[in-house]
């Protein structure tokens, strides 16, 4: 049931003839310090929607040289995927994706831009950079404003309803997680690896204690406030 749910949108394109959709979605939007991240995906719908991947998928009797196509009926949001299993299924995507990109925005142009400019920047982007050019891109909700209407289908909970989206996000959440677990070994005061930026009570008493270092967002607030109040 999740796999006929999540390729809902893919299905529906992939009869009409369109093959190549790509499917994005951010991490990082909400966090006060670390990059924001943007993927754009290109997933092999004649794989997906094969026969071969239909009948394995109804079969109980798997044999070990087929478990790695049915990783493709494991591809959910992000949120919901186990962080062991999340980096399983990024490089599952990566290496089977038509084709793939990763946007990355530093925090310092997050102040100097802005979030929502930073965000629309960012999509346009990964599409470009896209080695296929896509028919049709599926964003969660979003819509990029710099790409045609009607080559865009923004899904209100797309990254569970769409298997490109879902598939985005995982490789998204995957690339950024890595790098705070970078930044907590260069900034270790702040535990980077936990909280991976976001406004937990532990990351905001450590900026209490310790004022906000080099890959914080000094735009946003508490920094804002704290900074000003200097």
């Amino acid at each position: 049931m999740h796999f006929q749910k999540i390729t809902q949108y893919e299905r529906k394109l992939y009869n009409k003839g369109i093959k190549y959709i790509a499917g994005i979605d951010e991490v990082g939007r909400g966090p006060l310090a670390g990059p924001f991240v943007v993927s754009a995906v290109v997933l092999d719908l004649d794989k997906i929607f094969s026969e071969e991947l239909e009948s394995l998928i109804n079969n109980e009797n798997i044999g070990k040289n087929t478990l790695d196509v049915l990783l493709y009926t494991k591809i959910n949001d992000s949120k919901l995927v186990s962080p062991k299993n999340r980096e399983i299924l990024s490089e599952f995507i990566k290496k089977e994706a038509i084709s793939y990109s990763i946007e990355l925005f530093p925090p310092e142009k997050i102040d100097e831009l802005g979030i929502s400019q930073v965000t629309q920047l960012s999509f346009y982007n990964a599409v470009k950079s896209l080695k296929t050019k896509p028919q049709i891109v599926l964003t969660d909700t979003f819509e990029v404003k710099k790409l045609v209407k009607n080559c865009q289908i923004n899904i209100s909970g797309g990254d569970t309803k769409s298997i490109s989206i879902a598939a985005a996000s995982i490789v998204a959440k995957v690339y950024r997680d890595n790098i705070m677990v970078e930044m907590h070994r260069k900034y270790p005061l702040y535990g980077f690896d936990r909280h991976k930026g976001y406004g937990t009570k532990a990351h905001i008493e450590a900026l209490l204690k310790h004022g906000p270092c080099e890959i914080h967002r000094k735009s946003f607030n508490p920094l804002k406030e704290m900074l000003s109040s200097k």
